[in-house]
């Protein structure tokens, strides 16, 4: 007597499986469903990134390098401090019944004067030869430009705006100033990631790894699941990992990151993820095309758990 393992059909080309034929719910209702996960996450993170900044920013050196930054802004006299919006250029808060030179000149002048950077580097005999260059002012006693006579106010107001630009690239160069800015953004941003991870760590991975079907929370009150988009079977919990993965990567920490950089292309990669998921045929976004799954509608049906086929064992008999 002889024993032969054998797997079904194993002669017998195996049909492929058909996959994303579960009945999927309206767009809208998935779009919903996501913007009240989304309410839930930022709640989420805006709690958590007020402990971070009320324990940690200051050990971590935050405000004491945000109060240095500023009081560089504070003692060049190149802005204005305003309780409410916090420091604004004079530009910003130009004075319409003044002249140009009113707004302009004396901040100008007296951050070259009393600075000690530009002290060393000439800044205020480079201010008087541009003056003197720009055809608006003639040297007068002691070597000080003197307006001439008939200049128009807007020449003279593009003149000081040019001038006054020049002012605040040098001033962005005071080593304390970068280093306060360097500081407070670095630590702005990598809480800020840490926090936002946290998050939706909350929402999209935690929640959706203790639910059958990979919900949500708000996806459980609407009665949506994630469903194995090649076999129409019950998601599995290494798909939700990367689900979460590259709904992370792509949809928050590549616009957080290109904000820092790059802010006018923040929205691309949201963007990008609404486009697919309007014209796919099962809605799929990136992160539903990586993790191989897609959304379907629970309320008249149960998504079937995947059937390992079993070898079965032949016993024959030779004599």
């Amino acid at each position: 007597m002889n024993e032969i393992d054998v797997t079904p059909n194993s002669s017998e080309p195996k049909p492929k499986p058909k996959g994303r034929q579960l009945p999927k719910p309206y767009l809208l209702t998935r779009m919903g469903a996501a913007l009240f996960d989304l309410v839930i996450a930022t709640v989420l993170f805006g709690a958590l990134q007020s402990g971070v900044y009320y324990g940690f920013y200051g050990p971590l050196g935050y405000h004491d390098a945000l109060d240095g930054a500023q009081q560089v802004l504070s003692d060049s006299g190149l802005y204005v401090y305003d309780a409410q919006r916090g420091y604004l250029t004079i530009t910003e808060v130009y004075d319409d019944t003044k002249s140009a030179t009113e707004n302009y000149d004396g901040p100008i002048t007296a951050y070259y004067t009393t600075d000690l950077r530009a002290q060393q580097e000439n800044k205020l005999d480079s201010y008087y030869a541009a003056k003197v260059a720009s055809g608006f002012f003639e040297l007068g006693i002691d070597e000080i430009p003197v307006l001439l006579d008939d200049v128009s106010d807007n020449s003279l107001k593009s003149f000081f705006g040019i001038e006054y630009g020049k002012a605040i690239v040098f001033l962005e160069q005071d080593p304390i100033y970068a280093s306060g800015v360097r500081t407070t953004f670095f630590i702005t941003l990598f809480s800020s990631l840490i926090t936002i991870t946290i998050a939706t760590a909350t929402v999209y991975l935690l929640v959706p790894m203790l639910r059958r079907n990979g919900q949500t929370p708000m996806q459980i009150v609407f009665k949506l699941g994630l469903a194995d988009a090649s076999s129409d079977t019950r998601v599995k919990r290494n798909q939700i990992l990367i689900r979460f993965a590259i709904l992370l990567l792509f949809n928050v920490w590549l616009p957080i990151l290109l904000y820092a950089r790059f802010a006018y292309f923040t929205l691309v990669p949201i963007f990008i993820t609404l486009i697919l998921m309007t014209i796919t045929k099962a809605s799929r976004g990136p992160h539903d095309f990586a993790s191989n799954t897609y959304v379907v509608s629970l309320k008249d049906i149960v998504i079937p758990e995947k059937k390992k086929i079993e070898p079965v064992i032949l016993n024959q008999e030779y004599r």
